[in-house]
Order: structure tokens, then C-alpha cells, then sequence
């Protein structure tokens, strides 16, 4: 991973996008597919957008999770912001999934989806790094 300081480090990024890559994986294979609850079950549904098919898309996008991860590096430097450890962790945790949806569009020209709680669009476990992970970054 990329050690930051000796307080912490976003080496969870990686971790975080080995479990999408993983669940992905997984999901597409039917190995996952189960319904556990009437509010959660597992749906593979492979996100199309046309956008996703562009190289310029794929440019921006990846520029984006750079600058992105620039801004991290550069703000925990100055210290004023993600000096905690539980901050780094959410960190990894966001640039993790966002480098797992990157790495699908990039490669595969969609993106995997399978997590579906019936009243919200399906996601993966990609998504739920980046929202969490920016939420736990930012609370903690």
C-alpha cells in the first residue's frame, strides 16, 4: 500500500478493490446469487452506459480518480485533513471502490452490480467503499 505517515496508511484501497474484483467475480458467476431477505438479495445486473464505452470517458474518468487521490495525498500532508487512522481507513475504502468501477469501465466497458435491497438501485460492494468509506473519512 501506500504508507502516508507512521500514524496510518490507505493500503485498504487495495484491499477494498481485491473484495470488488472478488464479489464481482462472484456475482457473475451465480456463486452469489440467493435471495437472503425480502429487502436483500443478490441480482446480477451489468451496467450498460453507453458512456462507457468512450475513450474520452475512460480519460476523464481516470484523471478524476487521480486528482482524486492527489487531493488526498495532499491534504493529509498538510495536516489539516484524514490525520486519523479511521480516516485513512474510509479513504482506502473510497479509493478502493472507486478503483474498482474504474477498472470495469475501463476493461470491461460496464460495470457489475448485484447487491439489491429492492427499494434502492442495485449496487457493489465498489459503491458501498466509496460512500461509506468518504463518510467514515470525513466523520472520522
Amino acid at each position: 500500500g501506500i504508507r502516508l505517515d507512521e500514524s496510518g496508511d490507505v493500503s485498504g484501497a487495495a484491499l477494498w478493490f481485491v473484495l470488488d474484483r472478488w464479489s464481482k467475480r462472484r456475482a457473475q458467476s451465480g456463486a452469489l446469487s440467493r435471495s437472503f431477505t425480502a429487502c436483500f438479495k443478490i441480482r446480477c445486473v451489468l451496467n450498460r452506459n453507453g458512456l462507457y464505452r468512450h475513450r474520452f470517458v475512460h480519460w476523464i474518468l481516470t484523471m478524476i480518480w487521480l486528482l482524486a487521490f492527489a487531493s488526498v495525498l495532499a491534504l493529509h500532508s498538510t495536516g489539516l485533513w484524514f490525520q486519523k487512522p479511521l480516516a485513512l481507513a474510509g479513504l482506502g475504502c473510497a479509493l478502493g471502490g472507486a478503483a474498482g468501477n474504474l477498472y470495469d469501465i475501463l476493461r470491461l466497458r460496464h460495470v457489475v452490480d448485484f447487491i439489491d435491497l429492492g427499494w434502492w438501485p442495485v449496487f457493489n460492494v465498489a459503491d458501498a467503499g466509496i460512500l461509506g468509506g468518504l463518510a467514515i473519512a470525513f466523520l472520522g
